[in-house]
């Protein structure tokens, strides 16, 4: 399991501990992040008021559950809204299909935008097939087999790509105008449709946009189904709500931008759609692989018709907990705050990259979408100019991690764009809540970016060491 701690280090596959490791310095929030010591102490306290409650009966467990699910709620969605949590970006994509599928006779065209910048397993459940050999819950399965319920011969997927094969930035026009002749087309053929609308890539590339996903919503309103993948929870929250009240799934996860520990993902249902749900579902039995009852709220189990094989997920409750720590403060500072803390961050990143040989930000990633997104791709070079191996750029991202020539640091894992590779260097919302909090305890704005503005040099001043060969 990716989540699973090597007995040695201490550290699981993408580097990150079980422990708040203050010392450390991370801009790779667009991958994974150590557990901050607010987050540690809040998941640390929820579960020991869990377990020294007087009663241990299931109520007290789903309680428990739905306060969290209240918390998601109000942060990030709307009155009236369910969650249903879920291990990882990839089982909520497992997910929504699964949802899907039981709201419909029809055979299904899954359509999902940028296979390139999603989940590895992302393809693999798009289709109804297990994307690995263990699921989250310890159960094993067969990656590349379909999922019990889900007849293989019954989903297609389709892709459609944000970039060209040499990297280059597709317009937005583009992608929509491809995406909506390929709906039109299915329909067509007399299949439902599950269109994913992509808001931030690992890249920092936005999909479809709101306008398109709203008109593909209204050609066959019940046979066109829409999930927007927030899951790097880069976009303003307000956008968040009103794709709830458009009627779409939103697909979060809390160990992306909100600096949580991995894995924590959850699947925000409109009010009008999880009704739907509830009178109408008929959910693949498969689904029980990959959820606990407790994932679910209780209005929405009550016509599964399966058994689940466990009944709850108390470490993703935990890792959720620990993402609200970041995601409340968070959600109290306003919208145009936000966006003035991130444009410095921008800034900050680009002016230290500038400076370092072999680092530059392509011009295909200098966008309008950076401060939104807050992620920097930064393309590695080598000595002579040229673009590195994706290998190169891994050993870059190690020898960052490594504790020789300086502080540990963390950075998002090399993306492959084009010719290129490239090395994500992202701001989380715990780096924006801690300015704002610095700056609510009476310091300038500059006093507040300092410690940023401290940790980006040490970064950066690493990096440059390890590309002149040290």
């Amino acid at each position: 399991m990716r989540i699973w701690p090597d007995a040695g280090t201490g550290r699981n596959k993408y580097g990150t501990t079980t422990r708040p490791a203050p010392d450390e310095i991370s801009f790779a929030s667009t991958t994974a992040s150590n557990v901050s010591i607010p987050g540690f102490a809040a998941a640390n306290h929820e579960l020991k008021r869990l377990f020294d409650a007087e009663s241990q009966s299931a109520t007290d467990a789903e309680a428990w559950f739905d306060d969290i699910r209240r918390g998601l709620v109000r942060h990030l969605g709307r009155e009236g809204a369910e969650v249903i949590f879920a291990a990882s970006g990839t089982d909520v994509e497992l997910l929504t299909l699964c949802l899907t599928a039981a709201l419909t006779r029809r055979p299904i065209t899954n359509i999902f935008i940028a296979p390139d910048e999603t989940g590895n397993g992302v393809p693999l459940a798009a289709g109804g097939f297990h994307f690995s050999d263990v699921t989250a819950l310890g159960i094993p399965v067969k990656a590349g087999e379909a999922v019990e319920g889900l007849a293989p011969d019954r989903i297609r997927v389709r892709t459609i790509a944000i970039r060209r094969e040499s990297g280059e930035r597709r317009s937005q026009h583009e992608i929509d105008a491809e995406l909506i002749d390929a709906v039109q087309e299915e329909l067509k053929a007399d299949r439902d449709v599950l269109v994913h609308v992509l808001d931030t890539s690992k890249t920092g590339l936005r999909g479809v946009t709101r306008n398109a996903a709203r008109y593909l919503a209204g050609l066959k309103p019940g046979r066109v189904r829409i999930i927007i993948d927030a899951c790097q929870l880069r976009s303003p929250i307000s956008d968040l709500r009103e794709y709830l009240a458009d009627g779409f799934f939103v697909a979060v996860t809390g160990s992306k931008f909100a600096a949580g520990p991995p894995f924590a993902g959850a699947l925000l249902i409109p009010s009008d759609l999880a009704q739907e749900i509830r009178a109408d579902a008929n959910l693949p039995a498969g689904l029980a692989d990959y959820s606990a009852a407790l994932d679910w709220p209780a209005s929405l189990r009550q016509k599964i018709v399966f058994s689940f094989k466990s009944e709850m997920n108390i470490g993703l409750g935990l890792r959720w907990v620990a993402a609200l720590a970041h995601i409340a403060p968070y959600a109290a500072i306003s919208e145009p705050q936000q966006t003035l803390i991130k444009q410095h961050f921008v800034s900050l990143v680009k002016s230290r990259a500038a400076d370092i040989p072999g680092v530059v930000l392509h011009s295909d990633d200098d966008g309008e979408n950076l401060v939104s997104s807050a992620i920097l791709p930064l393309t590695a070079l080598d000595v002579n100019g040229r673009y590195l191996p994706l290998a190169e750029a891994r050993r870059i991202q190690s020898a960052l991690r490594n504790s020789l020539h300086g502080p540990v640091c963390h950075v998002g894992q090399p993306v492959r764009v084009g010719a290129r590779s490239v090395l994500r260097v992202a701001a989380s919302a715990y780096d924006v809540g801690c300015i704002s909090a610095r700056m609510n305890e009476g310091k300038s704005f500059d006093q507040a970016l300092a410690p940023l503005i401290a940790d980006l040099d040490s970064f950066f001043a690493k990096w440059s060491l390890l590309g002149s060969g040290a």
